[in-house]
């Protein structure tokens, strides 16, 4: 079995795939612990790869080598299913790498964009051929409505809400709908401007904030909460041939 492990700056996430397929997943480190040790007392093989967004200790990385029958550790210096055509590519995060791997194995031959609507907004693009060609970064919906609130000196902080309509008529709306609407507009140009060089490519929108993408955007895009993981089990996998072969 597969146990993919991401360490973020406020907790840790794994999933369990089994042959492919995702078996369950959850929440703690500590859980992690105990299910590899869990599985490798069945007899089972624990192919465990580590992503993080952030520096971790020696001592968990260790921790996670010892539970594990097979480790590896996410980065853009490893062998990938897909090439980075990225200038500074120790500076690409890795949950950005994992989700084009994700795509690209989704979506196999076609010209891909993923974005992913997190604490940032990314926009990534990946060739036909399976190349990363490059993204840009954009900040998310908390980040819009602190930077209005602390970088000004009157208006307040406003919560992200998907009741909003299209003209404030008064500060709180006027927030409201200028932040909602500009990340809906950003999105429906970053996916106008691919599909018009582009109409058979794939459009792929994943992250926490999407799900207010889910109800407005009115065309066909695909959206998929599991993209990260799926391409950290695949870059698994990926590893896993090549050190096996």
């Amino acid at each position: 079995m597969n146990l993919i492990v991401d360490i973020g700056n406020t907790r840790t996430k794994y999933a369990v795939f089994d042959e492919g397929d995702w078996v369950e997943s959850g929440l703690g480190l500590p859980e992690v612990y105990d299910l590899a040790t869990t599985y490798r007392k069945s007899g089972k093989e624990v192919n465990l790869i580590l992503s993080s967004t952030g520096a971790i200790s020696a001592e968990v990385r260790e921790r996670l080598r010892e539970v594990s029958t097979f480790f590896c550790e996410v980065s853009s210096e490893i062998p990938l299913p897909i090439r980075l055509g990225y200038d500074t590519p120790k500076t690409l995060g890795v949950d950005r790498i994992a989700g084009c791997v994700g795509g690209a194995y989704l979506f196999p031959g076609r010209e891909l964009l993923v974005i992913d609507s997190g604490t940032a907004i990314t926009y990534d693009f990946v060739s036909a051929d399976g190349e990363f060609r490059g993204g840009n970064i954009s900040p998310g919906l908390g980040i819009r409505f602190r930077a209005l609130n602390e970088f000004t000196a009157s208006l307040p902080l406003v919560k992200c809400s998907m009741e909003h309509g299209y003209v404030g008529k008064n500060t709180h709306d006027a927030i409201l709908n200028g932040v909602m609407n500009g990340i809906l507009f950003e999105v429906r140009g970053y996916i106008d401007e691919l599909l018009r060089n582009n109409p058979h490519a794939a459009v792929i929108i994943t992250g926490g904030g999407s799900e207010y993408l889910r109800k407005t955007l009115k065309r066909t895009v695909f959206f998929e909460d599991k993209l990260v993981i799926t391409g950290l089990n695949r870059i698994l996998e990926y590893q896993k041939t090549v050190n096996y072969t």
